[in-house]
């Protein structure tokens, strides 16, 4: 009989702690998350480099185009296109152009082509050049559909 509420006790527990157990750790990586977004990253960097935060991060609001998860989106694919490019680049190219006020918009040609040159990891040539062209293609398709996503359905 005591065996019996020994081996129900255990199993009781362990479906009580496997039920909370992954809770906590989706909230942790939601919070990760949060916290490795581009606009994030560029805010800390110009903070680092002097700014006071609240300052750091509106200025990263008013230059950066998009909202958090289309940009991050954006960036990973250029990331994985041009293997020289990392998300550090990136971030240092976001938060220099907020800093001077410039907009960045990372599914724009000219963003993209300036991202690449301040990088001084690769050289424009014309095949870097059509690989940019279809980087920026993927990212605008990236950003267009993920509005439609967010758009409501109207119904006829």
């Amino acid at each position: 009989m005591s065996k019996k509420i020994i081996i129900i006790s255990v199993f009781l527990s362990n479906i009580v702690f496997a039920s909370v157990l992954p809770l906590n750790i989706s909230q942790n990586n939601a919070n990760t998350n949060q916290l490795n977004t581009l606009s994030n990253m560029a805010g800390l960097n110009l903070y680092k480099r002097g700014l006071d935060k609240k300052i750091a991060q509106q200025k990263i609001s008013k230059s950066l185009q998009g909202d958090e998860y289309t940009n991050d989106l954006m960036a990973q694919n250029i990331t994985e296109n041009f293997a020289e490019i990392t998300k550090e680049d990136i971030v240092t190219h976001i938060s220099n152009s907020a800093l001077y006020e410039k907009s960045v918009d990372l599914s724009s040609y000219s963003n993209i082509i300036s991202l690449v040159q301040k990088s001084n990891k690769l050289v424009l040539d014309k095949e870097n050049l059509e690989k940019i062209q279809k980087i920026s293609l993927e990212n605008t398709k990236i950003k267009s559909s993920y509005r439609a996503f967010l758009l409501p359905c109207s119904y006829v």
